[in-house]
């Protein structure tokens, strides 16, 4: 459920710090495919009670791109950098560590 927090986090922050036209743009519609794989992620850790590694990892490798992300674009300001690269932290960390129960059998 963090990771969905996340990436709704990731779409929004370049709009509300102003950030370029592109950057919020490839930001939010990644935030927004990231939200499809998180949500699965979610809904089949609910139903069946296990990790799913396809949307897991998706999820991760997400959270890595709101990471980098900022870096790759000019002009992108400190605000839209440390809110979306905070966004990507918090993405990865957990989406990792979902990964990482699920090749462990280890309930998340």
């Amino acid at each position: 459920m963090v990771c969905v927090v996340g990436c709704l986090a990731g779409a929004v922050i370049p709009f509300a710090t102003g950030a370029s036209q592109a950057f919020a743009g490839s930001i939010s519609s990644s935030g927004l495919l990231g939200l499809v794989f998180t949500g699965r992620n979610v809904q089949l850790l609910r139903s069946t009670g296990e990790v799913s590694l396809p949307p897991a990892v998706l999820t991760t490798i997400f959270g890595g791109w709101f990471m980098l992300a900022p870096l790759l674009y000019s002009d992108v300001g400190v605000l839209a950098t440390a809110g979306t690269q905070l966004a990507g932290t918090v993405i990865s960390t957990f989406g990792l560590y979902v990964t990482i129960a699920g090749l462990t059998d280890d309930p998340a």
